[in-house]
Parts: C-alpha cells; sequence; structure tokens
C-alpha cells in the first residue's frame, strides 16, 4: 500500500479570508466573491477587509 491509496481523513480546506459579517458571528465563510452564501442568505452586504 503506498501513500495514494490511503483514503484517510478529509481535512476541510480554509478559506483564506472570512468577511466582517461570518467574523463578527464567528460563522464559516465560504469566501465566496462578490457575496458570501451566509451574506446572501441573510440579504447583508459582504465586505473583506484584508488583515
Amino acid at each position: 500500500m503506498n501513500a495514494l491509496d490511503y483514503d484517510g481523513p478529509r481535512v476541510p480546506r480554509r478559506t483564506a479570508m472570512a468577511c466582517e459579517f461570518c467574523r463578527a458571528r464567528k460563522l464559516k465563510c465560504d469566501g465566496g466573491r462578490p457575496s458570501c452564501a451566509n451574506c446572501e442568505k441573510k440579504k447583508f452586504p459582504c465586505n473583506y477587509v484584508p488583515v
């Protein structure tokens, strides 16, 4: 069995940056542009601020 055959536990991809709405409410941000899924659902303006 080599390393390519191993199907270990999956690790979710991290988003490079969360929007202000998700960061303030500690939600999982999908990083969608121009608006993430959480902001789309809540009809909230989606703003990304560089750290």
